[in-house]
């Protein structure tokens, strides 16, 4: 955050208005480059204002710095889903990052168009909520089974995301937005930020989803009995 700084330089420019000012129109010692150097000095300080309060960014996108430019948005929270291999077996991994002040709630929706990875024994569809706080960064990781028979190839997954933010999305602390990744209907007002993944209907209808190609790791354990246990992890908070 920049406040401190932006403090100061509205501190600069009046400041530099009052000097010019009496530069101009009361003191005869200051030459004619003083009172050409001073209003041009304020102005720039000015344009420098200007920019920091409406295009600068007044956090990082570290989502970018992270997995690149190219991520998806649900209305606020951006997202990317990856399969990776951790020092507990294979895992989903979803980085996200608020790009508003205030929290949000955030569901994403994970449909495979053929066998894939298994995070609920019996459910096809993957469907995780989750909290996010103001500006926040970080992962969520969810163990998952990969069948051995697709270890090392490519599953193509369809994906939806919704949020929703209670107290209205508040200052863009980021400006920097992510792809559209579809929708569906969601009521918020009743259980649907019960946290954690879980068993849904695979008959709910997303609405354009964006399909992924999720590759597989090698030579991972296919014990449908290993921890399943997801967490948040959060890289960096405002």
């Amino acid at each position: 955050m920049h406040e401190k700084r932006n403090f100061l330089l509205v501190i600069l420019i009046a400041v530099g208005v009052v000097w010019s000012g009496y530069s101009w129109f009361y003191s005869d010692a200051d030459g004619l480059t003083m009172k050409i150097v001073l209003p041009l000095f304020t102005l720039g300080i000015g344009a420098w204002l200007a920019y920091a309060l409406t295009l600068e960014d007044n956090l990082p996108d570290q989502l970018g710095d992270l997995i690149g430019s190219q991520y998806f948005e649900a209305d606020g929270v951006c997202l990317f889903p990856v399969i990776r291999s951790s020092e507990n077996g294979p895992e989903l991994s979803i980085y996200y990052q608020n790009r508003f002040e205030n929290p949000a709630s955030v569901i994403v929706h994970l449909r495979p168009t053929s066998e894939s990875f298994v995070v609920v024994p019996g459910a096809v569809d993957v469907h995780i909520a989750f909290m996010v706080g103001g500006g926040d960064v970080g992962i969520i990781h969810q163990p998952i089974t990969v069948p051995e028979k697709i270890q090392g190839e490519i599953v193509e997954v369809q994906m939806v995301a919704e949020s929703h933010y209670p107290r209205s999305h508040g200052a863009c602390w980021r400006r920097h937005e992510g792809l559209p990744c579809g929708s569906m209907n969601v009521d918020w007002a009743g259980n649907a930020m019960r946290v954690g993944p879980r068993e849904v209907d695979g008959t709910i209808e997303l609405e354009q989803p964006v399909m992924l190609h999720l590759s597989m790791p090698k030579s991972c354990s296919d014990n449908l009995e290993h921890d399943r246990t997801w967490r948040q992890e959060l890289l960096s908070m405002e």
